[in-house]
């Protein structure tokens, strides 16, 4: 699986659970990706593209049996091998850019 040529730019760390920050990603299409995601659990890291949080007729973020917002997605992938070669590419990127981005705090 080789990986696709992206860009990052706009790195904002936030660190809340898996959660590590979002990024911006440039394709090589020219298309701009602004606010996806980027996530780390046991030493494993990748990225999810941006979504937006549902909503109800009233207009209320509608939340899972847990209690967290449920999301909808914005952009998805036609299969697990595309999305999963997308995520590491962005990865790849972003640690490029950004070599200290996924360290401990």
């Amino acid at each position: 699986m080789s990986a696709i040529q992206i860009f990052v730019s706009d790195w904002r760390p936030l660190r809340k659970g898996a959660l590590r920050g979002f990024v911006t990603a440039t394709l090589p299409s020219g298309m701009i990706l602004h606010e996806i995601s980027v996530l780390e659990t046991n030493g494993k890291a990748w990225c999810s593209p941006p979504s937006k949080p549902m909503v109800d007729r009233d207009g209320r973020v509608m939340l899972d049996d847990n209690g967290k917002r449920r999301y909808s997605p914005i952009i998805e992938f036609s299969s697990k091998e595309i999305r999963d070669r997308f995520s590491a590419s962005v990865i790849a990127a972003l640690l490029a850019a950004h070599p200290g981005a996924l360290d401990d705090e």
